[in-house]
């Protein structure tokens, strides 16, 4: 039987004025359809199977053209890539989406097969501060604490019928465009979920209005399905973006569900004076209150604000008292979580 043609699957990623680090992964293309809310929870469910059982493509050379240059590397055992692409000139001031042609070399040949275009973010240097975002159960209601209301959301729902939190888009807005209104904050997002899940995050925040940025998954391994791994992974991935950017400060959005106050904790610890503030989405009750506020109590003698918040409105809130946004955020927040609320 012959195989469905091969794909690159570029990964949103970050860059800096003088180098840009593109990532994906190539694999045999089963695509799956574009989300639509009449969609069935059985063609939900074949969609998710397309996504977990992926036939990654190994050794296949991919080439990034960029600036007159021509750079190639080679899909590992799974299919991923990381090209590192120093820059003949630099990006200017005003930064934003890089945009870079990759396709796949035939070999033996000098044909490009299967061209596609990578997304790299240069943060501009109107950037005041940087957001770092967890996705499940901080942007996207998940119920992350239950294996089995987790696992089964992935399967038999989509894009377009799962759920952001209320008012998140519009926060998240309001942190991009920051204290003046044209900052435009390089928004970064951090989740445990595998690269399978990608199109469906994109997917998902593209259809709710929630700004884009580069994305930090894991591999998908047996691990996942018991829950029983590290969230180191979102730690380095988190340490990777402050040493990118050693002059800009961040922002952390997470939530009491896992371990997103522990790490954030860490993060902060290890990068005095780098983290502006640390906001907490309580998902977990009572249970995690404690842990929380004794975490909250350390950071606070740091200088750190690390806050337990209910909801965006608070975060809002919070987040002008501190600076970083102007009052009229908090309005901009309320009305929109009464919109989400008044359309189901």
């Amino acid at each position: 039987m012959s195989r469905s043609p091969l794909v690159i699957v570029p990964y949103r990623s970050f860059g800096t004025p003088t180098a840009l680090l593109l990532r994906g992964r190539v694999l045999y293309e089963r695509t799956p359809d574009v989300a639509d809310i009449s969609h069935s929870i059985w063609r939900n469910f074949r969609n998710a199977l397309r996504r977990i059982d992926s036939h990654e493509a190994p050794g296949v050379t991919v080439e990034a053209r960029y600036q007159n240059q021509q750079l190639q590397t080679v899909t590992d055992h799974e299919g991923y890539f990381d090209l590192h692409l120093p820059l003949t000139a630099p990006i200017a001031a005003e930064g934003g989406w890089q945009a870079v042609p990759l396709s796949l070399v035939e070999a033996g040949t000098d044909k490009r097969l299967a061209p596609t275009t990578a997304e790299v973010l240069v943060p501009p240097t109107s950037a005041r501060y940087g957001i770092i975002s967890d996705i499940d159960d901080t942007v996207l209601q998940t119920g992350a604490t239950s294996f089995v209301r987790t696992t089964l959301a992935i399967l038999l729902q989509n894009a377009a019928t799962r759920l952001p939190f209320r008012g998140v888009a519009a926060l998240y807005r309001a942190l991009y465009a920051g204290y003046t209104g044209n900052e435009r904050n390089p928004i970064f997002y951090v989740s445990s979920s595998p690269w399978n899940l990608y199109d469906f995050l994109v997917e998902f925040m593209q259809l709710r209005g929630i700004p884009a940025g580069p994305v930090f998954l894991r591999d998908y391994s047996i691990t996942m399905i018991t829950h029983k791994f590290s969230h180191n992974h979102k730690l380095e991935s988190m340490r990777s973006v402050l040493e990118a950017y050693p002059d800009l400060p961040f922002v952390l959005m997470g939530d009491s569900g896992q371990q997103d106050p522990e790490l954030y904790t860490r993060l902060a610890e290890t990068h005095p004076g780098r983290v502006r503030a640390i906001y907490i989405r309580d998902v977990s009750g009572d249970r995690r209150d404690a842990a929380v506020d004794a975490m909250a109590d350390a950071l606070r003698a740091q200088g750190v604000p690390l806050l337990r918040v209910a909801d965006s409105l608070a975060a809002a809130a919070s987040a002008v008292e501190l600076g970083l946004l102007p009052a009229a955020a908090v309005d901009s927040v309320r009305a929109a979580m009464t919109a989400e609320e008044d359309g189901g």
